[in-house]
């Protein structure tokens, strides 16, 4: 006798992994559901990793590409910026992605449910949600696509004040002009 579950699939993170799993599940005709621990899609790619890196990356190499353009040598042109202004462009990066990712989700009927997940059996989770409440959902299927963490080499000492990783940086105070 076939089982009545949920969702065909539960995915389980929204970072590229699980975005694009889910993804190709939907267009494939699968009920799937997305669990995300944080209240925007993307996970850490979008929130603190990749993407803000690099737009933090860019942010730079645009300020310093401008101020050794010989077209703007004029001192009185230079193009200064603060750290704090430059978090800014990286904050503006981050919420567009999480808009276009949110998009993706919505327009491809896969629906989104915040929390935190916990196997109670083979196709059965439960979900810990935001306002306390506990969800019992069930799949046929399950993918786990929860990320993953800043490699941290043993003889490099990250409690030390000037040392980041993708995870901490954007919580870095810098009051000065960067470029």
């Amino acid at each position: 006798m076939p089982h009545s579950y949920d969702y065909d699939v539960i995915v389980i993170g929204s970072g590229p992994g699980g975005e694009g799993a889910a993804m190709g599940l939907v267009k494939q005709g699968a009920r799937v559901a997305v669990i995300e621990r944080y209240q925007n899609v993307g996970g850490g790619c979008t929130h603190w990793g990749t993407i803000p890196s690099k737009a933090l990356r860019h942010a730079v190499s645009r300020i310093i590409e401008f101020n050794q353009n010989p077209l703007y040598s004029d001192h009185s042109r230079l193009l200064r910026s603060s750290f704090a202004d430059i978090l800014n462009h990286a904050d503006n990066v981050i919420n567009q992605q999480t808009r276009m990712r949110q998009g993706f989700y919505e327009r491809n009927h896969c629906e989104i449910l915040q929390g935190n997940a916990r196997f109670v059996d083979e196709h059965t989770l439960a979900l810990d949600c935001p306002d306390g409440s506990v969800e019992t959902l069930t799949a046929e299927k399950f993918v786990i696509a929860c990320g993953s963490r800043p490699y941290h080499p043993t003889d490099v000492d990250f409690t030390h004040p000037r040392i980041y990783d993708s995870d901490s940086i954007l919580s870095m105070h810098h009051d000065r002009a960067m470029c």
